[in-house]
């Protein structure tokens, strides 16, 4: 009888550590297949552009294939859903940006927690965004244009990435600062929103940096005011909102990496150090700097104690313009 029981108590001890060896193996060799990085909007926006730049680099880092899918829709909700419920092995991550944590803030039905469905991985950068007008529109700077506003009331449309995005939240902001009457036309991403700006179907659009400035330097649209604290060096020659004459008019707009609820801690900080890494490449950081955006990956705690703080800045934002998600 002795024996049975310490022949079972063996079993049972034995049973009890098989899966942790293989799990620890399993993390040890990640990535052994390629990656998804879902992209939560269509192709050609800012977040897209920053998916393939950094995408690029971290399968040269992990050796596998980074492959950058694009879910849009429903400002940005149907993809970082997708993220979300997809399995936590470190094979789905989502390029995420600052809607994860506006979302809920204008949506009380939102489906997605970022601090619950999601473990961060990093924050990879800051971008601020450009008041920008079709090259349709008479007016050629800020003032013009508050001018052009009040002397044509309702003539202007302004174009934002869906309702409750965080351009329609700037635009709203700014609005109500001012005391401006624009009609809002909300598109399923920054790509179509700027077709249809180009072609003058609406007049302007806060955007961010990135995707905008090879149309604002060769003409297609006009670039009126950054929301940056200090003049952008991408955009030398255009005004901040504060120069402009809106003292505190300051956003911006973040992007980093989340995956699903359960990744292990070690995949997390495997994948934290290499896109850390990564974002101090001077090819990376030289790049994104020309294209409007500020470099500033953070720890995986640090990057949690960020987007505590966001949920808060935009909940703050969403109360004061009175702005919500329809359904």
């Amino acid at each position: 009888m002795k024996h049975a029981k310490w022949c079972m108590a063996t079993v049972l001890a034995a049973l009890s550590t098989v899966g942790h060896p293989v799990q620890a193996q399993d993390e040890a060799t990640y990535p052994t297949k390629p990656i998804q990085m879902i992209v939560a909007y269509p192709p050609g926006g800012g977040t897209d552009i920053l998916a393939r730049v950094v995408g690029a680099e971290l399968s040269k880092t992990l050796g596998q294939p980074i492959v950058v899918v694009n879910r849009g829709g429903a400002s940005g909700a149907i993809g970082t859903e997708s993220a979300a419920r997809a399995a936590p092995d470190g094979y789905t991550l989502l390029m995420a940006t600052a809607n994860v944590t506006i979302s809920p803030a204008v949506d009380a039905k939102t489906r997605v927690n970022p601090t619950k469905d999601f473990v961060p991985v990093t924050l990879l950068s800051e971008s601020p965004f450009v008041l920008v007008a079709s090259s349709t529109l008479e007016a050629r700077s800020f003032a013009e244009l508050l001018a052009y506003s009040k002397t044509h009331p309702s003539a202007v449309n302004y174009a934002s990435t869906g309702i409750g995005s965080p351009q329609q939240l700037a635009t709203e902001l700014l609005k109500k600062k001012v005391g401006l009457d624009w009609t809002h036309v909300p598109y399923q991403g920054g790509g179509p929103a700027m077709a249809d700006l180009m072609a003058g179907q609406v007049q302007v659009m806060f955007s961010n940096v990135m995707p905008v400035l090879p149309y604002i330097k060769n003409g297609r649209v006009r670039a009126l005011a950054v929301t940056t604290q200090e003049p952008l060096p991408a955009l030398s020659n255009v005004p901040t909102m504060i120069q402009a004459g809106q003292p505190g008019f300051v956003v911006s707009f973040w992007s980093g990496v989340l995956a699903p609820a359960g990744t292990s801690p070690a995949i997390v900080a495997k994948l934290n150090g290499a896109l850390m890494k990564i974002m101090q490449l001077p090819a990376v950081r030289d790049r994104l700097a020309r294209e409007g955006s500020i470099v500033t990956p953070l720890p995986s705690a640090k990057f949690a104690e960020y987007l505590a703080d966001d949920a808060a800045r935009w909940q703050q934002i969403a109360q004061t313009t009175g702005v919500r998600a329809e359904r």
